[in-house]
């Protein structure tokens, strides 16, 4: 263990946490799983990080094994979880205030399919149509395809959740 591969993990660690934690949480909805799935994905990158061939960047690198590390937690817990809707008030629309948006939005993406879930997650990060396409295996093209459907599902279970 170099102290070279130290700095590399320390710069990468910094450089992806918060993206990363945001697409776990994405996927577990829950602070300390999202916390132990960072973990885990970070791990692997740790475990991992000689044999990177650079025949992608870092980031996408640490996307796909985030990614895995997710939909492993997924299936793994597929059979055990119990699913559950918030309870939901009826609000007038001025008293919506932009945090009750946001979680309104993370509640309609729960309703997601798992690949939806993370594809919606990258754009919220602001990751690429490109990039999104290089870690997910699809062309840039239809990665704006899918964008925009799940745009309209998601519109759909909000107008639901919330009709007024």
């Amino acid at each position: 263990m170099t102290i070279d591969k130290n700095k590399l993990f320390e710069s990468l660690f910094s450089d992806y946490k918060e993206k990363i934690y945001r697409l776990c949480y994405s996927y577990s909805n829950d602070n300390d799983t999202a916390k132990d799935l960072l973990q885990e994905s970070f791990s692997k990158v740790w475990t991992h990080l000689d044999t990177f061939q650079n025949k992608s960047e870092y980031s996408t690198w640490i996307y796909r094994i985030a990614v895995n590390t997710c939909l492993n937690y997924l299936r793994s817990t597929k059979n055990k979880r119990v699913e559950f809707r918030d309870a939901l008030p009826e609000m007038r629309e001025e008293e919506i205030d932009v945090e009750t948006q946001i979680n309104h939005l993370y509640i309609a993406i729960k309703e997601l399919e798992e690949i939806d879930r993370l594809l919606i997650s990258m754009v919220l990060d602001d990751i690429s149509y490109k990039e999104i396409g290089t870690i997910l295996g699809i062309s840039e093209n239809n990665v704006g395809v899918k964008v925009h459907r799940i745009k309209k599902q998601l519109k759909d279970i909000l107008t639901k959740m919330n009709p007024s």
